[in-house]
């Protein structure tokens, strides 16, 4: 089809149609454009499961609190199903003010600039151009000459070279945006698990100063007894050093909570101490129910799948183009202008011209570089199917381990209440008893310690509940909203 235009060159008589001339000339050869498409993308085949393994295909989305408020889908903001203002708070500000996704938001405006430049290729290239010359000796008589011009050039896009080129800038635009709903998605959670973190570690604080009280409390009736001779100073040091090793947890417990709350100023892009969070605990958030839908919907849900996939489309117009550059390429040029001896009468009609030329290049010998580039691509294709692939099957890990995280947590936290339950009575018998002179004093202390544990233990049950419940919404890439988006709704989820 391009074979008329080899070797193609011509000096017409000047005319004042000189520029749609040119223009013209330009534009037919176009039509060659896109006579070699660039292949459709096809998904690759993935293991993708029929169903959860460790779903609960009855449960609905229901928040613990609000049984008749469920929902089949969460919301996108899945962060207030846990019922804490604070937290949707902290959310927030992160996302106007944390600045690892202020520069992922930057580098989507970058890739949006190289699709543009990509595309621009598809299009003829237009300048202008003056010059003007004087030559001879001073009194020789002759008279300076003047030049104006336009140039004009167009590679015909006969393999769809360009194109690839444009479509490639074009996938790599959305695997930026994916990229940035993979940051948001991840600070979303980091503010979520640490919050709950801060949380905890105030609970831990709280339940270890009660811990001391009780302890001082017994420290006193053992001293007590020990000065009217009843019990040795044996039991004194004993009593001692439980009290001691509890004031120890205070420092720690404090400063692991000082930790978190610099952590979460550092997510809200604010230096660490200018933070302040009001007094809450973890008893006043909600723990919720998730459905975590059908497993194939994780390949339109989550945005690092979606990143990996526009990965696989631009890899494919890359591999087109790398082929493509085996081809021959049809180069148009042309000039129109006008050219005079004299300034005044440089745009007469007379004085118009212009030049077209077409020729055909082709890449004769290269030492390989082409072939190399072209298996390159390839080859890079082929890894982009591999890593596709490895992305899913993580995915559908990510899930099934925090299904099985909610449910098991459950249960643990259920069993470590009644054994705080148990562990409070206990002590209270214990102490009852020991004053009575009933029992010993290391039942005393065995029973202190016990609740003290149990209380402990329950806390972070419940901390990575919350964690695993944050974990779930993550690995199902965020809330929903509404039910997964048709197949023909985005190019990317075409199978």
């Amino acid at each position: 089809m391009g074979a008329s235009w080899i070797g193609l060159r011509a000096m017409t008589r000047p005319r004042p149609s000189a520029l749609g001339a040119l223009l013209l000339s330009l534009a037919l050869p176009a039509q060659l454009a896109g006579c070699m498409s660039v292949p459709e993308y096809q998904r690759p085949d993935a293991p993708v499961p029929t169903a959860w393994r460790e779903g609960e295909p009855e449960e609905r989305f229901v928040p613990a609190a609000a049984g008749e408020n469920a929902l089949t889908f969460p919301p996108v903001a899945w962060w207030e199903v846990f019922g804490d203002p604070e937290l949707e708070r902290l959310i927030a500000e992160a996302e106007r003010g944390n600045h690892d996704l202020e520069a992922a938001a930057s580098r989507v405006v970058q890739a949006e600039a190289r699709a543009r430049a990509a595309a621009a290729g598809l299009y003829p290239s237009l300048g202008g151009s003056t010059s003007g010359s004087s030559g001879g000796q001073a009194g020789s008589g002759l008279e300076p000459s003047y030049r104006a011009g336009l140039e004009a050039g167009y590679e015909v896009d006969f393999w769809s070279r360009d194109r690839a080129a444009a479509d490639s800038a074009g996938a790599t635009v959305e695997a930026s945006r994916f990229d940035r709903e993979v940051v948001a998605l991840s600070l979303t959670a980091d503010v979520a698990s640490i919050y709950f973190q801060h949380r905890a570690l105030s609970d831990r604080l709280e339940s270890a100063r009660r811990q001391l009280a009780i302890a001082r409390s017994v420290l006193e009736l053992v001293e007590a007894q020990a000065a009217w001779g009843a019990v040795s100073e044996l039991r004194v040091a004993q009593q001692r050093s439980a009290l001691a090793s509890l004031e120890a947890t205070l420092p720690t417990l404090g400063r692991q909570r000082g930790e978190a709350e610099h952590a979460l100023a550092v997510l809200l892009g604010l230096p660490p101490g200018q933070i302040e969070l009001p007094p809450g605990s973890l008893g006043a958030v909600d723990v919720p129910s998730i459905d975590p839908g059908l497993p194939a919907e994780l390949l339109t849900r989550r945005p690092d799948i979606r990143r990996a996939e526009a990965d696989l489309v631009a890899a494919n117009a890359d591999l087109h183009a790398a082929r493509a550059a085996l081809f021959p390429s049809i180069r148009l040029t042309g000039a129109t202008g006008f050219a005079s001896a004299a300034l005044s009468s440089l745009l007469d009609v007379g004085g118009s011209i212009y030049d077209l030329v077409s020729g055909l290049t082709a890449p004769i010998f290269d030492a390989g570089r082409l072939e190399a580039q072209r298996d390159l691509a390839g080859a890079r294709q082929e890894e982009l199917v591999h890593r596709y692939r490895a992305i899913v099957i993580g995915a559908f890990r990510d899930v099934e381990d925090a299904l099985a995280a909610a449910r098991y947590l459950g249960e643990t936290e259920a069993a470590q209440s009644e054994a705080l339950a148990q562990a409070r009575t206990a002590y209270e018998l214990a102490e009852v008893q020991y004053r009575a002179g009933a029992v010993d004093f290391l039942t005393v202390l065995d029973a202190q310690r016990t609740l003290f544990q149990a209380e402990d233990a329950l806390l972070q049950t419940r901390l990575a509940r919350l964690d695993a419940a944050v974990a779930l919404f993550k690995a199902l890439g965020g809330g929903w909203g509404e039910p997964a988006p048709q197949a023909e709704d985005a190019r990317l989820m075409d199978a």
